[in-house]
């Protein structure tokens, strides 16, 4: 069984770099925009941001040696739950989910996601929120995620 904790900032290089891997894999599955540089830097930068104002934690799995072989993220926000909701409320956005290929399939992203719930309830959040490509709707489903009202069109 491997280890689970909180990252360090110090490694949040290693955290953006899954975060790369997990949005390329996402661009494959699903035919999005892969990151350009402008958007890492961004992303990496927001990484930083949030997490040293205590928005945002990582939880980690490491393997025997302490390397990261798993990630999930967890950030904490304000918003609106619904359409004309007269107040915001706190959410909690689970992020950057994304395993090395050779750890996947034993439950790894499952227990980290579960983790990062637990910390986003703790911290004030009603309700948690993620992204997820077409593959991954199957595991969160499984962890009591649903779809919300949401539609979409490709404008031309």
């Amino acid at each position: 069984m491997h280890q689970t904790r909180w990252a360090s900032v110090d490694e949040l290089n290693i955290i953006t770099d899954y975060w790369i891997s997990m949005a390329n894999e996402m661009s494959e599955i699903d035919n999005i925009p892969k990151p350009d540089r402008q958007k890492i830097e961004n992303t990496r930068n927001l990484f930083i941001r949030e997490m040293e104002t205590g928005n945002l934690k990582f939880r980690v799995a490491v393997d025997q040696k302490d390397q990261i072989i798993a990630c999930t993220g967890g950030l904490i926000r304000q918003e609106y739950a619904f359409p004309l909701a007269e107040e915001q409320t706190t959410f909690g956005w689970i992020i950057a989910v994304y395993t090395l290929k050779p750890y996947r399939n034993n439950g790894l992203a499952h227990r980290l996601v579960e983790e990062v719930c637990t910390w986003l309830k703790e911290n004030g959040a009603h309700r948690a929120r993620l992204w997820s490509s077409s593959k991954g709707i199957q595991i969160y489903e499984s962890l009591g995620f649903h779809s919300m009202i949401d539609l979409s069109k490709t404008l031309h």
